[in-house]
């Protein structure tokens, strides 16, 4: 006799317990979706352009290009069919245009490549155009580097060189290697 009790017993709690987890699935809530960590895909932008301001607010330079995309998982941005601006201390406007550029978030440094070329005015009024297949830019510094064949013009008067280092704010050009020219007064 008590052991049909205990297998009653038994039979019950095994009953009550498949009942109890059929119920409870039924009403659980409904399960939450699982957060997955998606990359940072970057972005892209047509006609587009990028403006970096000084600490006063005004423009530092100006970026523009026939395309922008940032590069996924990373702080550069890449630039197509480039335009560039920017003030030198004294107010004087530099223009340049390159093929392709990069620049990385929130550095003033722009790597500009393909037919480059950055034009301006000195102090004294005199033009200055330098030409490159690269050439960085620093905004900031106002210093413009290459390690490439540069065209350096002044006035009209042309040098060629390999490699350059020139800083705008203190009207100086270093000239690396292989430098060719003729300065006619």
């Amino acid at each position: 006799m008590i052991l049909r009790v205990l297998a009653g017993a038994a039979i019950i709690a095994l009953l009550i317990v498949g009942w109890l987890t059929i119920n409870d699935a039924q009403n659980a809530p409904p399960s939450m979706p699982v957060a997955r960590r998606v990359p940072n895909p970057g972005y892209a932008a047509q006609d587009a352009e990028l403006i970096e301001t000084g600490p006063n607010g005004r423009p530092m330079y100006a970026l523009h290009a026939s395309e922008i995309r940032q590069q996924p998982a990373s702080d550069f941005v890449t630039l197509e069919k480039v335009t560039l601006q920017f003030r030198d201390p004294r107010g004087g406007v530099w223009n340049g245009r390159a093929d392709q550029g990069v620049v990385s978030n929130g550095a003033s440094k722009v790597d500009l490549t393909g037919a480059v070329t950055l034009s301006g005015r000195l102090p004294d009024e005199a033009p200055v155009s330098i030409s490159s297949n690269a050439l960085a830019v620093d905004t900031r510094t106002e210093i413009v580097t290459t390690k490439d064949p540069v065209v350096f013009e002044l006035n009209g008067q042309q040098l060629t060189a390999r490699g350059m280092v020139a800083d705008l704010k203190d009207e100086r050009v270093e000239l690396e290697s292989d430098v060719h020219g003729l300065y006619r007064p």
